[in-house]
């Protein structure tokens, strides 16, 4: 997948004596997901990373660029032309006590994805394929008569997650899919994952809060501030922009002896509202510079895999376009 300068504004209010308001939650955002990549989105609640998510998999649609599948510009397709594609590229929510239908049996939420897909199965074919699918996510079989209450929330995910494998999809995106889990079953979770990586031959867009949870799992990871990317960071780099190094700081190691002061941001996040001229760190930035009020930094490579939107780090930037 490619992802070419992709915007999304939403408009609110408008009336008597009211005029509309412009939210800009994501803007200008380029970025490449290569077949077998685990690819990590990180940055503060309200940045834009579910937005993104929903946007390359056009369950919103954007208000500028491209998003490329194949080659495919799926952002510019009708619905009905999209509707073939979707099989190849699924999404794991965040939620799975809200993204599974609570009236519908485990079966009937592993044969759904058929049924939209106007795929025939006979009945001997369809109870193949769930036990299939349970089996790949390690369910036991007679969870296929079960509801939704009736099972813990770790495998209601997993449920998720064999729902999103039902049609062999290449591109999966996870929407903060273990963030309502226990540590113990997030290990689960992420070992599956890892596994289906391996034996499918995966590619993983992997949204998440849980920073240390990501520069284990993701081979890269971009680095969101209000509605932009402000870093990729290759996996086992050293954070080049100001915002990243804080996030970075800011994961905790479990180890006594690697023990280190958390500097704090200080400062507002500006609004998506009404988006600052320059560079959206610049008033909580401890670097910053008059031209970061004045001008927008852009995002430029380091090296093949790392590159920065910084104005203080341009120097020690390549000039080619990234």
């Amino acid at each position: 997948m490619s992802v070419r300068g992709v915007g999304r504004t939403f408009t609110s209010g408008g009336g008597f004596l009211k005029p509309r308001r412009h939210f800009r939650a994501v803007s200008d955002v380029s970025f490449d997901v290569q077949r077998g990549e685990v690819l990590g989105v990180v940055g503060e609640s309200g940045c834009g990373k579910s937005t993104l998510a929903r946007l390359i998999m056009r369950l919103l649609t954007p208000t500028c660029g491209e998003v490329l599948f194949d080659g495919t510009d799926i952002a510019s397709l009708t619905v009905r032309a999209l509707r073939p594609l979707r099989r190849h590229f699924q999404m794991v929510f965040q939620d799975p006590y809200s993204s599974i239908d609570p009236r519908q049996k485990v079966r009937d939420t592993l044969l759904e994805p058929f049924q939209v897909q106007g795929i025939p199965l006979t009945s001997a074919q369809a109870s193949a394929k769930v036990d299939a699918l349970l089996t790949m996510v390690a369910l036991p079989l007679h969870l296929a008569d079960s509801y939704q209450h009736q099972m813990s929330g770790g495998q209601k995910q997993r449920v998720g997650i064999a729902r999103a494998l039902a049609l062999d999809p290449s591109l999966i995106v996870l929407d903060e899919s273990t963030a309502s889990l226990d540590v113990s079953i997030q290990a689960q979770v992420i070992g599956l994952l890892q596994d289906l990586r391996d034996r499918l031959d995966l590619t993983y867009v992997f949204i998440s809060h849980d920073l240390a949870l990501v520069q284990y799992f993701c081979d890269r990871t971009l680095v969101m501030y209000l509605g932009r990317v402000v870093e990729v960071l290759p996996r086992g780099a050293t954070p080049i922009h100001p915002y990243t190094k804080a996030l970075m700081a800011s994961v905790l190691v479990p180890d006594p002896h690697q023990r280190h002061e958390i500097v704090r941001i200080t400062g507002e996040i500006p609004s998506g509202y009404d988006e600052p001229l320059g560079c959206a760190f610049a008033g909580r930035c401890p670097l910053v510079q008059p031209r970061c009020r004045e001008s927008l930094p852009i995002l430029r490579p380091q090296t093949d895999q790392h590159a920065v939107a910084c104005h203080v780090h341009e120097s020690t930037i390549l000039v080619p376009e990234f």
